[in-house]
Formats: structure tokens, sequence, C-alpha cells
């Protein structure tokens, strides 16, 4: 196919990542650590998703990390899932 990338780490790191990129974020921004305003727009979210799943919300951030790093993982086996053809 024109214009795809032919190997596999590549098309899981184009497919996956811009998704596994924003679910790392809002997971680092809710531990505080690129500031306190904005924590205070990531934290509602990530206590939200690990309350949702019956974890504590204190396990919100790491909860999104690991999610990011599964998000990589299947597009990495089934990258297609990601990508729109």
């Amino acid at each position: 196919m024109a214009g795809q990338p032919s190997s596999r780490p590549a098309r899981a790191l184009k497919a996956g990542g811009p998704p596994a990129a924003i679910t790392a974020a809002i997971g680092a921004g809710a531990t505080g650590v690129a500031g306190n305003g904005i924590k205070a727009q990531t934290k509602p979210i990530a206590d939200g998703v690990a309350q949702t799943i019956g974890l504590g919300p204190q396990l919100g951030p790491v909860l999104l990390l690991v999610l990011a790093m599964l998000v990589l993982v299947v597009a990495f086996v089934v990258p297609g899932i990601f990508e729109g053809t």
C-alpha cells in the first residue's frame, strides 16, 4: 500500500502512537509532574477512569500510563485496529 510504512514497528508507532501519547499525557498530567494547573484538569479524568474500572481514584494516573503501554502493544500486534483503512 502506498504511503504506509512497511515494517511492523513503524506501522505500530504510526498507528498506536497518538492514542498512546494522549493517554500517557493525561496520566502524567494527573500526577502533577507538569504543574498544578494541568493536574487540576487531568486528575478528574484519571480518577474517573479508575473508578469506572473499579479501582481507587489514587490509581488513575498509573492506570492511564499502563493503558498507554497496552495501546502500543496492541498496535504492534494488530496495527490495523488503529489505522483508518
